[in-house]
């Protein structure tokens, strides 16, 4: 069997020499402990630094590596269905992050689970995310959970991330979907199958920090409610009918006043607070519609998800095994 590690880069030239040399002796371990081929299939990002350059001067010991470059910066969901996409020919597919906060070690784990559960898509979540991360980030991630799997026919698995283990058939259900905004998180719920997960707290990162500020993390939140769940929808207008509700309600109480006790209302101030909230509450409304709607106008221009500009072999593997056993072999007796 053939197992293809899938790794996004996005500017971390500074971790990729630390990463490759534990990777290697994770597939010198996979290979004699559990027979399989490994390969590593590299996408990096349009990364602004030396993160390219410095993957072809890593050696993989032996290993198949790929590095797919794309044009510009396309984001991690591109990065992911790119390598997907590139392997064709893997019976196993397992997706980690180049930071080295998807520590390369765990693979074992994943492959132990999947065996042992017989399972199409083992996953990593993060176990005690309070602590990791505060109140409030833990408080968001609760609500956008709650959203995004109202009422829905599938569930995706809260605090899960991209580390995880595919197999071929759970693959090619992600290639057959036709959409180009991809929240990933969301189709490895859609698609279904058996899945199953294992606790996971990440270590610090090592180098440089991340790319994912709150407001880039807010966005994502919105661009994944958009495209997997109508819930926002169905609670405007909820909110829209006990708020008229109400005001009617308040309306009549404001004429039965004035007629049976004569008393007249005077309120600016709040009047003109009543308007300016309401017409905020429209405009956020208007553009969570419009976000819909944007959503529809980029699918159905059919762009295709990223663009490579490079797609080059680092290092088959036969031309490894046949340098280092010429260079490691006794010389021949006609040489001598």
């Amino acid at each position: 069997m053939k197992l293809s590690i899938i790794i996004p880069i996005y500017n971390e030239a500074e971790s990729l020499p630390k990463l490759a040399e534990r990777l290697r002796h994770v597939a010198a371990r996979i290979q004699s402990e559990k027979g399989f081929s490994v390969d590593f299939i590299f996408i990096d990002d349009g990364s602004s630094d030396d993160s390219a350059a410095c993957l072809k001067t890593l050696d993989f010991a032996g290993h198949s590596a790929r590095l797919l470059s794309f044009s510009r910066n396309f984001g991690k969901e591109a990065a992911l269905s790119a390598g997907i996409d590139a392997a064709k020919d893997a019976d196993i597919m397992i997706m980690m992050d180049a930071d080295l906060q998807h520590p390369p070690e765990l693979v074992i784990d994943l492959l132990d689970k999947w065996e042992e559960e017989n399972v199409d898509c083992v996953y990593f979540y993060k176990e005690r995310r309070h602590e990791a991360e505060g109140f409030l980030k833990t408080a968001f991630a609760k609500g956008f959970y709650w959203v995004i799997n109202r009422r829905a026919r599938f569930r995706i698995t809260e605090n899960a991330g991209d580390y995880r283990l595919i197999t071929r058939r759970f693959a090619d259900a992600l290639i057959s979907l036709p959409e180009t905004e991809r929240f990933m998180k969301g189709l490895y719920g859609w698609v279904g199958f058996e899945q199953c997960g294992i606790p996971l707290t990440p270590p610090p990162r090592e180098h440089g920090r991340t790319n994912f500020n709150f407001v880039q993390l807010l966005m994502m939140s919105f661009d994944a409610i958009t495209s997997f769940t109508t819930t926002p929808l169905r609670l405007m207008a909820l909110f829209g009918m006990a708020i008229a509700g109400l005001s009617t309600l308040y309306g009549v109480y404001i004429i039965l006043e004035r007629l049976f006790v004569g008393q007249e209302e005077s309120g600016l101030a709040s009047t003109l607070t009543l308007i300016a909230f309401f017409g905020g509450l429209q405009m956020i409304y208007l553009g969570l519609v419009g976000e819909y709607i944007g959503k529809a106008v980029l699918e159905a221009k059919r762009r295709p998800g990223y663009i490579l500009a490079e797609n080059r072999i680092l290092q088959p593997e036969a031309d490894y095994t046949s340098s280092h056993q010429t260079k490691d072999a006794p010389a021949s007796h006609d040489e001598t």
